[in-house]
């Protein structure tokens, strides 16, 4: 089996506890992918909301510099562009950045991240940064968020609209001429008959509206495994719910944009699953569920390969 994955909080859960990623105690590591053909990890370094802005800015080269290390060490290819994807490689990282938090207000950092190899920007993350609002909030992009879209596109950056308001979505779709991404999001429409009591959950998923007009415009969506975004985390999350948010964006038309964007080693994942390891889990249950070779091997990592090819 292939498998692409658009979100991971890997890196920085390895640097913090001083881990490589041979072998360790997290989600990830290249012993629990070593069953898969091809494995595309992109890796999302987080600014924390709880710190200022220039110490998120210092952590991301700090964070990045580890990762670097045990890329190279575990023979990892960072791709940069989309000739260097479509080199015949088994393993492969693209590098991303999740909360604009670390920007501050200086648009010069985006170059520099473009720069140290960021090709995915996740806008914000939760509450509010300088760039707006996330899917806690009713605040839309600020002026300087407006500016950080525009630049995005002009560097070769993906918008990743993942964690956003409904608010900031909208405004990126008014912005954005280049097809955005929701990196790790499942669907509201799903959730929401989990919990319909439980608004704020909901909304950091995406409503059937945002998901088509990412397919519209030829972004994809990666399925988050958080157990809150899939159901009442208060009970018993199953692959077989996380099955109902697959089952629902295919019936959108989904086929050409469903891919996985898992949130290992970011949130607690659906019951049953364990770690990488359990996405083998996954793609049985695709089979038992009918879906056909093709479309699973879309979802595993076709989807996310031909949008990263022709994106970054």
């Amino acid at each position: 089996m292939n498998y692409t994955d658009l979100h991971c909080d890997t890196a920085l859960e390895m640097q913090r506890r001083h881990m490589g990623l041979r072998q360790n105690s997290l989600h990830i590591d290249m012993q629990k992918a070593e069953n898969f053909g091809t494995y595309t990890q992109v890796f999302a370094i987080w600014s924390d909301n709880d710190r200022e802005d220039d110490d998120n800015y210092a952590d991301f080269f700090a964070v990045r510099e580890h990762l670097l290390e045990n890329l190279k060490e575990n023979d990892i290819a960072l791709c940069e562009t989309g000739a260097d994807f479509r080199l015949p490689r088994p393993r492969r990282a693209v590098l991303a950045v999740e909360g604009g938090k670390l920007l501050s207000d200086d648009i010069e950092r985006l170059g520099v991240l473009r720069g140290c190899g960021v090709r995915f920007l996740t806008l914000v993350w939760n509450g509010e940064c300088k760039l707006g609002g996330a899917f806690n909030t009713d605040v839309g992009l600020t002026d300087f968020g407006r500016e950080t879209v525009k630049r995005c596109e002009e560097l070769g950056i993906v918008v990743d609209v993942s964690h956003g308001s409904d608010r900031l979505v909208a405004d990126v779709f008014e912005l954005a001429k280049k097809p955005p991404i929701a990196s790790h999001s499942s669907s509201r429409a799903v959730l929401s008959k989990f919990c319909p009591g439980k608004k704020t959950p909901a909304k950091r998923n995406l409503t059937d509206e945002q998901f088509l007009e990412i397919k519209r415009r030829g972004g994809i969506v990666g399925l988050s495994l958080c157990r809150g975004h899939i159901a009442d985390e208060d009970g018993p999350v199953t692959i077989d719910d996380l099955m109902g948010h697959i089952d629902h964006y295919m019936a959108l038309g989904g086929g050409d944009t469903v891919c996985f964007g898992c949130d290992f080693d970011g949130a607690q994942i659906v019951d049953g699953v364990g770690d990488i390891r359990g996405v083998e889990k996954i793609c049985e249950a695709l089979a038992k569920s009918g879906y056909s070779g093709a479309a699973i091997e879309n979802i595993m990592h076709k989807n996310a390969d031909k949008f990263i090819m022709d994106n970054i």
